[in-house]
């Protein structure tokens, strides 16, 4: 996507529905990220397609692996600060891994659906994901980004209400 923030409402609604399973600041790092390359392929400083090698399965299961390696040997002050943003206080490995899986997974998944050079499963050529319908996948990102934020900001809310508690 042409528009990297649009990649975070299918994080947003992902983590709004398994907030315990998936950690939000991974999983919206991971899901972002993968277009750094796609930035200095347009800007200058990289040649070659701009769906490269990040925007496959297996280049993205790379990337997410080091997101989440990344995220769990931040220093406890940067830690900390991941923590605020997080629904729930604790976060263990398994849902930093699933978060960077699914962010990266997922832009995989929009890219596919919007790009004729991009080829989910390299080295095997095709994409079956392809539709095509630039509006239709932009609206329902910022759809999901909606109902993501309503289902984080209600678990907040009930957070909020336990520590007063």
């Amino acid at each position: 996507m042409p528009f990297t923030p649009f990649h975070l409402g299918p994080a947003l609604l992902l983590s709004g529905l398994a907030p315990r399973r998936l950690d939000l600041p991974t999983l919206l790092v991971a899901s972002v990220v993968i277009d750094v390359r796609a930035a200095l392929v347009v800007f200058g400083p990289l040649g070659g397609p701009v769906h490269g090698p990040l925007t496959t399965f297996l280049g993205a299961t790379v990337v997410a692996t080091l997101v989440a390696g990344a995220a769990l040997s931040l220093p406890a002050r940067l830690g900390g600060l991941a923590d605020r943003v997080r629904p729930d206080a604790t976060v263990g490995t398994a849902a930093v891994a699933a978060g960077a899986l699914a962010g990266a997974w997922s832009h995989v998944l929009l890219d596919a659906a919007l790009y004729h050079d991009v080829a989910p499963f390299f080295p095997l050529a095709g994409n079956p994901f392809l539709v095509d319908a630039f509006g239709l996948v932009y609206g329902a990102c910022v759809a999901a980004g909606l109902a993501g934020a309503v289902l984080l900001a209600a678990r907040y809310a009930r957070s909020a209400r336990t520590d007063t508690s």
